[in-house]
């Protein structure tokens, strides 16, 4: 039987602004994540310890463990990841904001601010597939950094789904018309993917199942 996941959303979301004082007290960590953390430059340590004593309260919370009880993996720069039965995790955080996702489904998220300056046009031409620089060349300024940026986190939520990587999977990763479908242009991997606004920021999800998506809690802890 699934750990923790009788009845309830099939996925949950939790956001945090890290403008917001993260939870700091590292007691809840394990050995092996204080040992990580003294590898690490004090910034990032620092970081590192927060993200983690934050990420144990959220699924503490979802499976009705203390923190420190969570059977969370997550070495520092790799995927969180919790043991068989316990359901999947995706990690997604930008200069302000962190999200974290836990389904019993595979899922992939990324999160951006809305208002994130990019060369659009550069990453159209030179990151895109042909079809979707098709549809999108028509669109100038501000419509294409919008556009360009949608494209770009339901492509990374895909790459971090596929467990994969930006330099080889981005290009082959494309975002179908209505943007509710993501296709593997080699594998033929189908994802479904959906789009969504908070405040200031954006963030996509992506699983091979629809209904995955259909039901989400998002907690802003």
């Amino acid at each position: 039987m699934d750990q923790g996941w009788s009845g309830g959303s099939v996925t949950a979301l939790w956001f945090r602004r890290m403008s917001a004082s993260l939870p700091c007290d590292a007691s809840c960590l394990s050995q092996q994540e204080l040992q990580w953390s003294t590898r690490l430059s004090k910034t990032r340590s620092d970081v590192f310890i927060r993200s983690r004593v934050w990420m144990r309260a959220c699924l503490g919370d979802r499976f009705q463990l203390s923190p420190e009880a969570v059977p969370l993996q997550a070495p520092p720069g790799e995927p969180p990841v919790l043991p068989n039965g316990w359901g999947f995790l995706s990690l997604s955080h930008c200069p302000d904001a962190l999200l974290l996702g836990c389904s019993k489904h595979p899922i992939g998220l990324d999160l951006e601010r809305r208002d994130r300056m990019l060369p659009a046009a550069s990453i159209l031409r030179r990151s895109y597939c042909r079809e979707e620089q098709e549809r999108l060349q028509h669109l100038r300024a501000e419509d294409l950094r919008l556009a360009v940026l949608r494209h770009w986190l339901i492509k990374e939520a895909s790459i971090k789904w596929q467990q994969g990587a930006i330099s080889r999977d981005l290009r082959f990763w494309e975002v179908r018309p209505g943007m509710s479908s993501v296709v593997h242009q080699r594998s033929q991997q189908t994802l479904a993917a959906a789009l969504h606004d908070y405040d200031a920021w954006a963030f996509a999800v992506v699983a091979a199942d629809q209904q995955v998506l259909q039901s989400i809690t998002l907690c802003l802890a």
